[in-house]
């Protein structure tokens, strides 16, 4: 069946219109999410923290320990061929790190940042490991009175969990090694109701 003059202006029109109201909307979802970091204390849809949000002038944000050659640490100019050479090994490894083929699915459109239980149940990594990550103490969205949450860099903790465990593959095997432990741990737990 094919489609007369009419129905292909009407669908062209159509399309035309769609596109120009996601466009309207996506224009009206950045401002709001503009007005929302200019907020204090303002939640949005990633996560219930502001992931783009600079550090405001009261010093809610404050760094910890940075280690060379992670993405949060700015870099300085190198003068000398040495540490240009460091630099780019080091650019190298996070962009290998960040490239589009190294992350995992869940990772594509996910927030800079991630809290300490996301960073322990997804990268199968223990505490002592996070103690000496990186992180940035944010206002906690969900009650102003509990203490700062604790946001480590999502890039970071990638990387030490894939140096931990042997690549991305090792990552993987060890989330699947840990849920299937989770699996059987809640079956015998269970056993006794069903029989």
């Amino acid at each position: 069946m094919a489609l007369t003059e009419q129905q292909k202006q009407r669908i062209e029109e159509n399309r035309k219109r769609a596109l120009q109201i996601r466009k309207q909307k996506q224009e009206e979802k950045e401002r709001q999410d503009n007005c929302l970091t200019a907020k204090q204390g303002g939640t949005n849809n990633t996560g219930g923290f502001l992931a783009a949000a600079a550090a405001d002038e009261s010093g809610r944000d404050k760094k910890r320990k940075i280690e060379p050659g992670t993405s949060s640490a700015p870099h300085p100019h190198p003068t000398t061929k040495t540490s240009i050479n460091k630099l780019s090994n080091n650019q190298s490894k996070n962009e290998l790190d960040d490239d589009e083929e190294s992350l995992e699915d869940f990772e594509h459109n996910a927030t800079e940042y991630i809290t300490k239980a996301e960073a322990q149940r997804v990268y199968c990594l223990p505490l002592g490991t996070l103690a000496v990550c990186s992180y940035t103490e944010r206002e906690n969205p969900h009650k102003k009175g509990w203490s700062s949450m604790k946001l480590y860099s999502r890039s970071e903790v990638r990387r030490r969990a894939r140096k931990r465990f042997g690549g991305k593959d090792g990552l993987v095997q060890e989330r699947e090694r840990r849920k299937e432990k989770r699996l059987e741990k809640d079956l015998e737990e269970m056993k006794d109701v069903f029989g």
